[in-house]
């Protein structure tokens, strides 16, 4: 089922909320795209803008997480490591099969239920370690949000 953008999924991070919430924008896209029978050439452009997102959001997390010296970080990086193969091995099924409602759910469940499940198990992880190396990790301009 898409689900629209909640507060409840935010970290308390700014760059990091912003982030997420492009991340859900970018989901829905490639879902709608894949119902619109927008053909493969078009989901195609989806799914590689999602791939581009995808790998900036995880670089910036990861940057995050090495100057705050998180504990967890080699986890955090399988975890991304893992959604990555997972895309591509959708990307493979597209090419293979082209567009159709079960390639939309398993994108919607791959892009936007692994990243509301991500943020709530592991993002808010790392954002608390944030905080509490550096108080001021979720206001515009700290180091943390620039």
């Amino acid at each position: 089922m898409l689900k629209d953008w909640s507060d409840v999924y935010r970290i308390g991070i700014e760059e990091i909320d912003r982030q997420h919430q492009d991340f859900f924008m970018a989901s829905h896209r490639l879902y709608q795209t894949i119902l619109d029978g927008q053909g493969q050439q078009g989901v195609s452009e989806s799914i590689e803008f999602l791939r581009g997102y995808a790998e900036n959001h995880f670089s910036a997390e990861e940057g995050l997480m090495r100057a705050h010296a998180y504990p967890d970080l080699s986890d955090h990086v399988r975890q991304h490591v893992s959604f990555m193969r997972r895309l591509g091995k959708l990307e493979h099924d597209l090419r293979t099969f082209g567009p159709s409602r079960d390639l939309a759910e398993r994108a919607l469940e791959l892009t936007q239920d692994w990243l509301i499940e991500h943020i709530a198990d592991e993002d808010v992880l790392y954002a608390l370690h944030v905080k509490s190396v550096t108080p001021d990790a979720a206001q515009p301009g700290s180091a943390a949000s620039s």
